[in-house]
């Protein structure tokens, strides 16, 4: 027969679960979503068939994975500043009648908005990549082209996390947004005038060329620490906070 223990370890992951499902059900069917893979496959197609062959997959590939950094974070911005603020209201109702936990809520929001730029990320560089690496001069070492992607989705999971963690601080959305805009852009284009270059999205792009060729100075390591300690810091804290925030 079944321990109360046992049951408390099955029952534990349902709402997580559910929050997860629902929340990723939710963006992907989106018209957000359709647009930014349709415009974002288009632009990786166009651009790697309007370069001219002699430059190179490293700085075809390095160009599209800058508009991660540059451009589509705006679209990332808006979608996980408003994963928490935009639901203060049912969540309230759901946590007061204890159906759901407040860790659960605020880890599926972190599961299912990184899941979710993650599923865009992979699908729109690996057409990038699939289609420079054939038709571009091959001038890439697969260990460092593994290493420059993991780079950038690194980049781009320390945003989502810093998303949903200002999104959970503040019950306004748009102030979430501004906020999350100001950080994002200061870390992109002050941080290197700081000699921080190895936190700075901007600094990271600008060294892969060298990373994707297979050349290692050793800055991709504090940049790989520098986003992970920054999401795991963020993460941590937000936790903590939204257990005892009043809602």
């Amino acid at each position: 027969m079944d321990s109360p223990e046992q049951f408390r370890f099955i029952e534990w992951p349902m709402p997580f679960l559910a929050i997860v499902q629902v929340d990723l059900q939710n963006l992907f069917r989106s018209r957000i979503t359709y647009g930014w893979l349709i415009v974002g496959v288009f632009l990786q197609v166009i651009r790697v068939l309007s370069a001219p062959w002699a430059m190179g997959t490293s700085l075809i590939i390095v160009q599209g994975l800058g508009d991660f950094i540059f451009i589509w974070s705006m679209l990332i911005i808006g979608i996980t500043a408003s994963a928490v603020s935009s639901e203060t209201g049912e969540l309230a109702d759901s946590i007061m009648s204890k159906s759901v936990k407040r860790h659960d809520y605020i880890m599926a929001k972190f599961t299912s908005r990184i899941t979710y730029v993650m599923t865009i990320y992979l699908l729109i560089s690996g057409v990038l990549v699939g289609a420079s690496t054939r038709m571009m001069e091959n001038d890439y070492d697969m260990n460092g082209l593994v290493a420059a992607l993991l780079l950038v989705a690194l980049a781009l999971i320390m945003l989502t996390i810093l998303g949903v963690t200002l999104s959970m601080v503040t019950s306004n959305t748009m102030i979430s947004i501004v906020a999350l805009l100001v950080l994002w852009y200061s870390m992109t284009i002050f941080l290197p005038l700081l000699d921080l270059e190895f936190m700075s999205p901007s600094s990271m792009i600008n060294e892969l060329p060298d990373i994707i060729q297979g050349v290692w100075n050793g800055e991709e390591w504090k940049i790989a620490a520098s986003f992970g300690g920054i999401s795991i810091i963020a993460m941590v804290l937000s936790v903590l906070y939204f257990s005892i925030k009043d809602l």
